[in-house]
């Protein structure tokens, strides 16, 4: 009987489970549908897949036409991966049809179900990677429970039911623990860096993210001389990839730029408003107003013309220095704001991709039942998890390598810092990974206890 509670079959059990629950989300809104601008399309689609969507017929639509695949699918927006991993699905599985029929009014991609699943696989092979790599570093036992626990935390696994970026991401994540624990030489840590030039290119928070691993260079056991070629090398290995996205960009509409044009005006979309209606002591819809007034000065004053892409880059570029500015202009106020967002970026989720498929807008589910209930359920939770994650923190100084251990906290901070001011629990979800490893500490220190209470 004991055997059926060995790793290998927990590990059966809640792939097996996974993929039950993954048909019953499906089936349960497969054919629920949501309109928007006009096109109909499943509630299985969020909002961000339906643009990944777009740029991925866009592609399909230039390469018909004889561009090539590194001149294909128009400005760089948002994530540069995903929708090419989006098309090349659509390539393979469904022979390349169109998702956003323009005639029918409807959006679909065919087979949808084996993309989800194909998530799922890739974040499971990444857990057992992990496993065989944290084997070398601490105990089988904590080994088995970390990867339990990120197999099933439904905070993490919601995601790969997805079209969100979050699900790739979350596993390229789980990669490179596993790179870094094994990376011996200054040519590891370059194949690292073009890894994390890929994680880029599914997630941009991962632009600064040199800067963690640059903390764990400087702990590692070799000469500093050879840490400064580590670093160097992974830098490079980076740079390599954004340079690619640069010459992309400038073959496709003649101008060099590696980060998405969404990113100059996400200031002004998130924070500006905000801070402008509690300084000038106006209403929400007065200060879109104000700010839509000043962006069609801009473009007024200096004559840009947005179907430009060069034009355009020049426009947000000024967009997003005024936002800067509104911002350093009331400090205070900026602060409480983003406090304010941090923490309700930060109260757990286990339901969000649930319900955005249940309800089309956020003002439909908080006026429901349901956010009322999982609002308590949330409250509960997230003290729970944050006290046993820091637990961890504490037992893991003498459970894991110290350099490690500098990794996992310090991905913590940065991806909350860097994301979180945007108030949505989903983008504290990669803190969230990395404090599960933490949690699991924590509750292998916690049954050790027991056990040894019992023996006692």
């Amino acid at each position: 009987m004991r055997k059926f509670f060995k790793f290998e079959f927990i590990l059966i059990y809640s792939f097996i489970l996974i993929f039950v629950l993954s048909n019953i989300y499906i089936n349960k809104f497969s054919e629920k549908y949501f309109i928007i601008d006009g096109y109909q399309h499943s509630s299985l689609y969020q909002e961000d897949a339906i643009s990944y969507f777009k740029v991925s017929d866009k592609i399909t639509h230039d390469l018909s036409e004889g561009k090539k695949i590194y001149s294909s699918g128009g400005e760089y927006k948002f994530s540069f991966l995903y929708p090419r991993i989006i098309y090349f699905f659509n390539k393979f599985f469904n022979s390349e049809e169109k998702i956003i029929d323009n005639n029918k009014l409807k959006i679909n991609l065919k087979k949808y179900n084996l993309f989800l699943y194909f998530q799922i696989i890739f974040f499971y092979l990444t857990i057992l990677f992990l496993y065989f790599s944290l084997l070398k570093i601490i105990s089988k036992s904590l080994s088995k429970i970390v990867c339990v626990i990120l197999l099933i935390n439904p905070i993490i696994f919601q995601w790969h039911l997805s079209f969100y970026t979050e699900s790739f991401f979350l596993s390229f994540l789980i990669l490179l623990i596993c790179f870094l624990t094994r990376s011996k030489n200054i040519l590891n840590f370059f194949f690292i860096g073009l890894f994390v030039g890929i994680m880029y290119t599914q997630r941009t928070i991962a632009l600064l993210y040199p800067l963690v691993i640059f903390f764990y260079i400087i702990f590692l056991n070799s000469p500093l001389k050879e840490r400064i070629f580590k670093f160097f090398s992974l830098i490079i290995g980076m740079s390599f990839i954004l340079i690619l996205i640069g010459f992309y960009n400038y073959n496709r509409a003649e101008i060099f730029y590696f980060t998405p044009i969404q990113s100059k005006s996400d200031i002004q979309t998130y924070l500006e408003p905000h801070v402008l209606k509690m300084s000038k002591k106006i209403s929400l819809e007065e200060a879109h107003e104000q700010i839509k007034d000043y962006n069609l000065s801009l473009i007024d004053i200096h004559k840009y013309d947005l179907t430009n892409e060069t034009d355009k880059i020049f426009y947000l570029n000024k967009v997003q220095k005024n936002s800067l500015k509104t911002l350093m202009s009331n400090k205070i106020i900026t602060l409480k704001i983003i406090m304010k967002n941090y923490f309700h970026s930060i109260l757990l989720n286990p339901v969000q991709v649930f319900y955005e498929a249940k309800y089309q807008n956020w003002a439909g589910y908080k006026a429901s039942n349901d956010h009322k209930f999982w609002l308590i359920i949330r409250i509960i939770i997230t003290p729970i998890f944050f006290i046993l994650s820091g637990l961890g923190i504490i037992f893991s100084i003498k459970k894991i390598d110290f350099r490690l251990n500098v990794f996992l906290f310090l991905s913590i901070i940065y991806f909350m810092g860097i994301s979180c001011w945007i108030p949505n629990t989903r983008y504290f979800v990669p803190s969230v990974l990395f404090m599960s490893i933490y949690l699991s500490i924590a509750l292998h220190e916690i049954n050790l206890y027991i056990r040894n209470k019992k023996l006692n």
